[in-house]
């Protein structure tokens, strides 16, 4: 008896097992490509609060990319040019008063070393330039002009109080360049006498008495028994410290 061929059998089944194979393979690439499809689709769709901070972010990005506006530019600089105005008089108010106020400070001291001179043979009689200058080397003095250079010029001129040739009295200048003035202190070691001082002169008493000369472009100390220095004591406190200094 001849045995039945069943290869063509066989042949279908595998067949059928590598189609149902390539199926099954098919549908889970589909199911790949349709949950990236899902992902995809998902990063692409925002909430209305999400859209609008995006929408936000992206017109600040452009904003700050834009710059600024002409007119802005104009207000920046209006402004500026507002605190200028303020600024630069109150800086110049503030550098002439401490120019006013070195000067005064030269001359309260350069005073009181003239002071000293006097107490060893009180007078001023026969004190020198040069005893000056030895009393005190930190100043340069001078019986002429100080102006801007050296800083610390002191001008000095001794006069009569009581008469002429006493020697009781000293004149002491410092120049202040910030503001253009001559600032002065007259030192009376006695009571004035009638009839010493020029015309345009007048101390009520002994002591020290402080002038000033503004517009001054050079500063000498004058000596008051042949120049007009003011008149001083003529209305409470003048002349009696720097705030009231008469004006020569």
């Amino acid at each position: 008896m001849q045995p039945k061929w069943i290869g063509p059998r066989f042949g279908g089944a595998q067949s059928r097992r590598r189609n149902r194979l390539q199926r099954g393979i098919n549908v889970l690439k589909r199911d790949n490509v349709l949950k990236r499809d899902r992902a995809n689709s998902e990063d692409d769709v925002c909430t209305a609060g999400e859209c609008r901070g995006k929408a936000t972010e992206t017109e600040g990005e452009e904003a700050a990319e834009a710059g600024f506006t002409l007119i802005e530019l104009m207000v920046v600089l209006l402004i500026m040019a507002i605190l200028l105005a303020i600024a630069i008089p109150t800086f110049l108010g503030v550098t002439n008063t401490a120019g006013d106020r070195a000067a005064q400070s030269n001359l309260t001291n350069a005073l009181t070393e003239a002071k000293a001179l006097y107490q060893q043979n009180q007078t001023y009689s026969g004190v020198t330039t040069s005893n000056f200058q030895s009393q005190a080397p930190e100043f340069s003095w001078t019986t002429g002009a100080c102006t801007s250079s050296p800083g610390n010029c002191v001008s000095e001129s001794v006069f009569g109080v009581t008469s002429t040739s006493d020697g009781q009295g000293v004149a002491l200048a410092v120049y202040s360049q910030k503001t253009s003035t001559c600032w002065y202190a007259f030192d009376l070691e006695v009571a004035p006498a009638s009839g010493v001082f020029h015309s345009g002169t007048s101390f009520p008493t002994a002591g020290v008495w402080y002038g000033k000369s503004t517009s001054a472009s050079s500063c000498t100390a004058p000596n008051p028994d042949t120049s007009a220095v003011g008149t001083y004591g003529t209305s409470p406190n003048t002349g009696q410290n720097y705030s009231t200094a008469a004006a020569e």
